[in-house]
């Protein structure tokens, strides 16, 4: 049954006052926060339907309410204020942003230290998936008389390095005949191309110049098969050590799984996206991760590529704070990135 608007603004005080101090909540203390006059009776008698619809839990007998998962997640999807960011800390995000913004990865990583030092939990960032990324475009920047790097710039922003040496002297003018041919055979093509069986008949395919590209190739199929992954970047996990709500096992258990990215991967882009990007307590469906709540956002490079902004921390966070935070820092990666491929 849906809450009555009374009901609604108390769930409201309860969990913003819970949130704040961290300490259960009682109708007296509940009572001096509303905005409107109510008895203390009234507002027990509320706050216990409010316990029986399963919004509030009371953990002591004689203590006050606390949310539970299922009011936390009525108070994100109904209740929560927009909250908007301050000119200053915009401009304070963006200045650290752009002190990284000139590779791709790097970016990502300023992101999730950034997150991870404005909210004190721990922060990720990942790659766009590469699975539908194509060839951008190829580079072979000379690094010595007989050694060169291959350097493979994909649809979704990311740049992947490759070094390959040759037995005879690479010029500058040999690297550009090299450049332009196999970027007009490679470029567009899908990253899972890049197979051996793929390269070798490419390879033999450039005539002439067959017998003198073979570790050019095999430096490119190296650096797509790295670029078709998800990469992520992990900042402040040991901040989840000093969380009241883990245990030590408890938390070993959880930077465990933050170890192990294709589990992250599966669960950040996983299909049944929560309302607002925020997944509370159990129903991440991760054992490891039932008391702990994940905010989340998508940075877009093009229509179909974009990768996750996200932060893990406790359930009893300021889930308006920090979505404002993380939504504004996947805006900024997002357009950075861009901006580097329009660059390129």
């Amino acid at each position: 049954m849906e809450p009555s608007e009374r009901k609604k603004k108390i769930l409201k005080t309860v969990v913003e006052s819970y949130i704040s101090t961290g300490e259960p909540v009682g109708s007296k203390a509940v009572c001096g926060m509303l905005d409107f006059p109510v008895s203390s009776a009234t507002v027990r008698n509320d706050m216990a339907e409010l316990s029986e619809q399963g919004l509030l839990e009371q953990p002591h007998t004689s203590a006050g309410r606390i949310p539970s998962n299922r009011g936390y997640r009525y108070y994100v999807d109904e209740l929560m204020p927009v909250k908007k960011l301050s000119d200053d800390k915009r401009e304070m995000i963006s200045q650290r942003l752009y002190a990284s913004a000139d590779e791709p990865e790097k970016i990502l990583s300023g992101a999730s230290n950034l997150l991870a030092s404005l909210s004190g939990y721990a922060a990720i960032s990942t790659t766009p998936p590469g699975k539908d990324a194509t060839v951008k475009r190829i580079r072979l920047v000379q690094t010595s008389t007989y050694s060169s790097m291959v350097v493979l710039i994909t649809s979704s922003g990311m740049v992947k390095n490759r070094l390959f040496r040759c037995d005879f002297v690479l010029t500058p003018e040999l690297l550009k005949i090299f450049e332009n041919a196999v970027n007009s055979k490679l470029c567009g093509l899908s990253l899972s191309s890049f197979t051996p069986a793929f390269i070798q008949t490419t390879t033999i395919g450039f005539g002439e110049l067959a017998m003198l590209l073979p570790n050019v190739m095999l430096a490119i199929m190296e650096a797509a098969q790295e670029a078709s992954g998800t990469n992520i970047s992990l900042d402040g996990e040991t901040n989840l050590l000093f969380l009241p709500e883990l245990d030590l096992s408890s938390a070993r258990n959880v930077l465990n799984f933050l170890t192990r990215s294709g589990d992250v991967t599966d669960l950040l882009f996983r299909d049944d996206e929560a309302k607002n990007g925020i997944i509370i307590g159990d129903e991440s469906s991760r054992a490891e991760l039932k008391d702990l709540s994940i905010i989340k956002s998508h940075y877009t490079i093009s229509d179909s590529n974009s990768g996750v902004i996200a932060i893990i921390g406790p359930v009893r966070m300021d889930y308006a704070g920090i979505l404002a935070d993380i939504k504004f820092i996947s805006e900024t990666v997002g357009k950075l990135i861009r901006d580097l491929m329009f660059d390129k």
